[in-house]
């Protein structure tokens, strides 16, 4: 039930008509109150002799139209709406799309948990628990089965995935392959800044600035934009995403000389726009690196975040925000808003006690 305007009611009712049992609306004008029982008799008169809707029937006018209004309104990204819609098209619609929800039991979701991978019964759960809590909110079953505790897949049936990631030293041999090549300003921003791979294919020319702080010259990237799949989009990961992201030494004084030889994307695609994950995955694979250190390129984020704790000794406390990562508790989500000067500070103080280039 919604109020597009004051005093008037959008209610929305299930019913069965000529063109089958749907998703039905009536207008109502009155108080909320008024409103609530007219939706109350609604659902009354056609809850005996119509069939319960179908699991697809409620992610198509429930589930998966809240997900796109919130995509819409930046809460989400189109990234998770993407992998929502491609687990809903793998696992969850070929075997429940069809099926009542009242007529979902758990012996059958555990059986189909059972034929699935860890990894796609942990997404396939996730999203059926999704669509049932809708059924539950409108009143078409009592309790949502998808929420039962069940017995999931062995870890055996994960695939292995590359969590190598790049000491300091390796990083510079790294570098030194990939220097020169159009996408090094995307390296440089993901394994000496801890973006993300979309992150750093988003940065053009202007983002990139030079700052002074305790003697300490520093390259601040500002971080507004990615490249996904569908092309660059202002919508970022998190509202955290939004930040800037100081990085000082070698790094900073080549990506301040890479932003000043060009005007646009760091890593375009030669026609005036950004290069594509796609094109980027491409080339990565094809670069001759040295022995045992082709990682996945999103691996340098984990790196950063590693060597800058470890080696350079900058507190969690500012390594969680500089990664665009909201910080845990009261503090952190009310009043922690630290702004750009401090991240400089924090990164120039480190770097001048432990620079990370010495001898590069």
């Amino acid at each position: 039930m919604s109020e597009p305007s004051p005093g008037v009611w959008r209610i929305r009712y299930w019913a069965a008509g000529s063109d089958g049992y749907r998703r039905r609306s009536v207008t109502v004008r009155g108080t909320r109150i008024q409103a609530e029982q007219k939706r109350a008799e609604l659902m009354l008169a056609h809850s005996d002799d119509a069939p319960c809707p179908t699991v697809g029937e409620v992610w198509r006018s429930y589930a998966l139209p809240d997900l796109e209004r919130r995509v819409e309104g930046g809460d989400a990204s189109p990234g998770t709406l993407k992998q929502y819609q491609c687990a809903w098209g793998k696992h969850v619609e070929p075997v429940w799309g069809a099926s009542q929800c009242d007529s979902v039991c758990p012996l059958a979701v555990q059986q189909w948990l059972y034929g699935l991978p860890l990894n796609a019964a942990k997404q396939g759960l996730s999203l059926l628990r999704i669509v049932l809590d809708y059924a539950v909110r409108y009143e078409l079953v009592p309790h949502n089965v998808a929420r039962e505790r069940y017995l999931m897949p062995s870890q055996q049936t994960v695939g292995s995935m590359d969590a190598g990631i790049w000491s300091l030293e390796e990083l510079r041999e790294t570098w030194g392959a990939v220097r020169g090549l159009w996408f090094e300003p995307v390296f440089l921003l993901c394994g000496f800044a801890g973006l993300r791979v979309g992150e750093a294919l988003g940065v053009r020319s202007e983002d990139v600035s030079a700052a002074v702080v305790g003697g300490v010259r520093l390259a601040v990237v500002s971080v507004s934009r990615q490249v996904s799949d569908d092309g660059p989009t202002d919508l970022l990961k998190t509202p955290q995403s939004r930040r800037a992201v100081p990085v000082p030494g070698s790094a900073g004084e080549r990506l301040l000389e890479i932003a000043s030889a060009c005007d646009g994307w760091l890593a375009g695609d030669g026609m005036g726009g950004p290069s594509t994950r796609a094109r980027l995955t491409k080339a990565w694979r094809r670069c001759p690196l040295p022995e045992g250190m082709r990682h996945p390129l999103r691996n340098l984020r984990n790196s950063w975040e590693t060597w800058m704790r470890w080696s350079m000794r900058v507190p969690p406390w500012c390594i969680e925000p500089v990664m665009g990562h909201a910080v845990q508790g009261v503090t952190g989500q009310h009043y922690d808003r630290p702004q750009r000067e401090l991240f400089c500070e924090v990164i120039a103080q480190a770097y001048s006690e432990r620079p990370y280039d010495g001898g590069w």
